[in-house]
């Protein structure tokens, strides 16, 4: 089986086909590409000039005698001999110096069309894998993903350009030299040309064997960045539970096999690179044997013989530069096959033909019998109905893994319903656009996410063409202005990854300045005050009930007395809606919200002085 599936590897139409699938990115390259290869092709025809100075010298000044080139030799003989020398030493200069300047134009242009490959490569597999449906990332590991998006791309290039480019380089001076040598004499280039099949046979037999052990070494690499990540985003959970050195035998199990794997690679390039070499030293053997031979029976000049050896010895370079670059090649089409998977890869949520913008939306929010399960997992909603007026707050209530946070990301549309309609304005979601639709929903997590940017920056994400005047509302709205003086440069400070200089309370009322300066007309609480002390719950639920002012609400809560006062009350249990109505009236039946509130009721007996909960403003939501 193995021996098949390297075969598999090995054909030429792999290689073929991860080129074609990216040779558009090239375009955008053309002019420098092309400006790479006029300077390669200057390159080569240089090369061929270099050892014909040296014949000069040798057949004019060193050994004069004996020539077959009699015309040559009567021309020889009329130069002065420091002439013949300063023609020489000075064609022998100008012709490297253009070499030099050729080549350096080549390498310079070659890299400047990689580096613009992969920035344009890059942006695109980041747009796209922003794209994806979160089941997808759920799928994936995050390390992986991050080598696709780095290291593989940055293999990738030799596949488009470098080794593309060295490739074709060689492939160039390979035949030039071939056709000088059947020039000057084809018996001795026949000893070059039976040496090519066993060159060719060689690189292939070691490529195909390479390209395995660098897929299995992408895979290990891949496995160890996933684990690297997972440490850094978690290292106070392991720090906390003192589990550093578990850790570490994860990672060095992991990173053992990524060694093996990559010293694999190394010892299949180093054997081919050795049995190149020994071909090609016989070959230079055979020909000095049989080149010798006929310089003494008067058929070539030494300085004949010189040039020829000169070649053969250039020649066998391009063929070595030629190996190096089927071991580069087949590397980069494991890396083409693993950033295609990605772009390959379909978004499950996306725009549909026809799908209009959605532009100043009430709130009308209705769902009917809707239906989802996560891939591999029981149903997460089962058949749930009921309807939102605009302006309405509505609280999502129910025991852990009952569904809540699931229904959100519907209203989000992060997910499709697998059954069931749900309708915003009277019209299925589907059917608006996606970025505009997200655009009219607010939305504040139960961990808020923050990047490592200024806090300024951190709101005006929730509106990139927010105001000054609407960031600093926001700032007051939410409170962020009761901490931010106390920081180097106010809202203008720099947070660290994830906001991790600030508290929970702090990151929070960021997050609610984020939604508010989006001004959207519905908005999504997803556990808001989970983790807080009284203090920073309460200043937190301030901010929430200035952000849901005016605005249809749906909030996910456990703790049931920050939603006591809200319209509705929807309690969820195992996907399916099982209770509804006000909090007066879930009180009066005996069912989970009855039970949980007087569990509760009996932890808090008093209330935290200071505390806050949703208001409630109209009756707006019946049950489907």
């Amino acid at each position: 089986m193995m021996d098949r599936v390297r075969v598999a590897d090995l054909r030429p139409a792999r290689l073929i086909k991860a080129w074609r699938y990216f040779a558009p990115h090239l375009r955008a390259s053309r002019r420098v590409l092309g400006g790479a290869l006029a300077c390669g092709l200057g390159a080569v025809f240089m090369q061929l000039l270099r050892p014909w100075p040296i014949k000069l010298i040798f057949d004019g000044l060193l050994m004069p005698s004996g020539s077959a080139e009699e015309g040559w030799r009567s021309w020889l003989s009329t130069v002065p001999a420091g002439g013949i020398l300063a023609i020489a030493c000075g064609a022998l200069l100008v012709v490297t110096l253009l070499w030099g300047m050729l080549s350096f134009g080549q390498s310079y242009l070659t890299a400047r069309a990689g580096q613009t490959v992969v920035y344009e490569l890059r942006d695109r597999v980041h747009a796209h894998l922003q794209r994806l449906s979160l089941n997808y990332h759920r799928r994936q590991r995050k390390g992986d993903l991050l080598m696709r998006l780095t290291g593989d791309i940055n293999l990738l290039r030799d596949l488009l350009v470098n080794a593309s480019m060295q490739g074709v380089a060689s492939c160039l001076l390979l035949v030039a030299m071939l056709t000088v040598l059947l020039w000057m004499d084809w018996q001795l280039a026949l000893i070059v040309f039976a040496l090519l099949p066993l060159l060719t046979v060689a690189t292939f037999r070691f490529s195909s064997r390479i390209q395995s052990a660098a897929k299995r070494q992408r895979r290990h690499e891949g496995r160890v960045a996933s684990i690297i990540s997972e440490t850094l985003n978690d290292l106070p959970v392991i720090q906390a539970f003192g589990q550093e050195r578990l850790r570490e035998k994860r990672l060095r199990r992991v990173n053992q096999r990524g060694l093996r794997a990559g010293l694999r690679t190394t010892r299949l390039e180093a054997s081919m690179a050795r049995v190149i070499e020994v071909l090609l030293a016989a070959g230079t053997a055979a020909i000095l044997w049989l080149g010798v031979q006929r310089v003494q029976s008067g058929v070539l000049t030494p300085g004949d013989l010189l040039v020829f050896v000169s070649y053969v010895g250039s020649s066998f370079k391009p063929i070595r530069r030629l190996s190096r670059v089927s071991s580069r090649l087949a590397k980069a089409t494991v890396c083409a096959g693993r950033v295609r998977d990605v772009l390959k890869e379909s978004p499950e949520v996306r725009n549909q033909t026809g799908a209009k913008r959605a532009r100043s939306l009430k709130g009308l929010i209705e769902l009917r019998k809707v239906s989802f399960g996560y891939p591999g997992t029981p149903r997460a909603l089962h058949r749930v109905s009921f309807e939102i007026e605009p302006g309405a707050s509505v609280a999502i209530v129910g025991p852990s893994g009952a569904g809540k946070s699931t229904f959100l990301s519907l209203i989000l549309r992060l997910h499709d319903p697998s059954r069931g309609r749900i309708r915003i304005d009277g019209r299925d979601l589907r059917r608006y656009q996606l970025e505009t639709l997200r655009h009219q929903i607010g939305v504040v997590l139960q961990e808020p996410f923050l990047f490592g940017d200024s806090i300024r920056d951190n709101i005006a994400f929730g509106h990139p063409h927010a105001t000054e005047i609407e960031i600093a509302r926001a700032v007051r709205h939410a409170r962020v202005d009761e901490f931010s003086p106390d920081l180097p440069h106010g809202i203008d400070t720099s947070l660290a990854e994830a906001g991790a200089t600030l508290s929970a309370g702090q990151r929070q009322r960021i997050a609610i300045a984020r939604a508010m300066v989006r001004q959207s007309p519905i908005l999504l609480l997803d556990e808001p005050t989970t983790g807080l002390d009284a203090t920073s719950e309460a200043k937190v639920m301030d901010a929430v009930n200035k952000l849901t002012e005016g605005r249809t609400t749906l909030t996910v809560a456990h703790k049931l007395a920050t939603v006591q006062h809200a319209d509705a009350i929807l309690v969820l249990r195992r996907g399916k809606l099982v209770e509804h109505g006000t909090h007066e009236e879930l009180l009066a039946t005996d069912g989970w919200y009855a039970r949980n509130w007087q569990r509760q009721s009996a932890e808090y007996p008093e209330p935290v002085p200071g505390t806050f909960s949703l208001p409630r403003r109209v009756h707006g939501a019946s049950r489907g």
